[in-house]
């Protein structure tokens, strides 16, 4: 029963670590998924027993890079005072290449949110596919 409580806890901090990084309460049934995953992989690495629990961590390590990427991109992207109030979305590609989605108020905040993503540590490059309010 204390080995449930300890998978709990930890299948709570990494969901916890994900919202912090820039998810909102749109993707719940994603960071569900995902925090059933990371519990299940978990599982699986450590073959029940919490105590192998730092060990199977670094060996999962790499699978989220991905997945650490895009969350970086976006909550540099929703922190930033001058993108307040735009809708972006970071979506990791691979290979720490990341595309850019959503719409922006003018040209200049455009330029701003793939400076941001470039500057983003581990990305590569950036696949922008912004759009600008009323075409300007």
């Amino acid at each position: 029963m204390r080995d449930r409580g300890k998978w709990r806890r930890w299948r709570g901090l990494a969901c916890l670590g994900l919202l912090l990084a820039g998810c909102d309460g749109q993707d719940a049934d994603r960071l569900a998924k995902i925090g059933h995953k990371v519990l299940d992989r978990l599982q699986a690495q450590t073959s029940g027993d919490p105590g192998r629990l730092p060990d199977s961590l670094q060996s999962i390590r790499g699978g989220f890079g991905e997945f650490a990427l895009d969350a970086k991109v976006s909550a540099r992207l929703r922190w930033d005072k001058n993108l307040e109030g735009t809708s972006i979305q970071a979506a990791a590609l691979g290979g720490g290449v990341v595309k850019l989605t959503g719409v922006v108020p003018t040209f200049e905040a455009r330029q701003h949110a793939v400076h941001l993503a470039r500057t983003t540590t581990g990305v590569s490059n950036v696949v922008d596919e912004l759009s600008v309010e009323n075409g300007r």
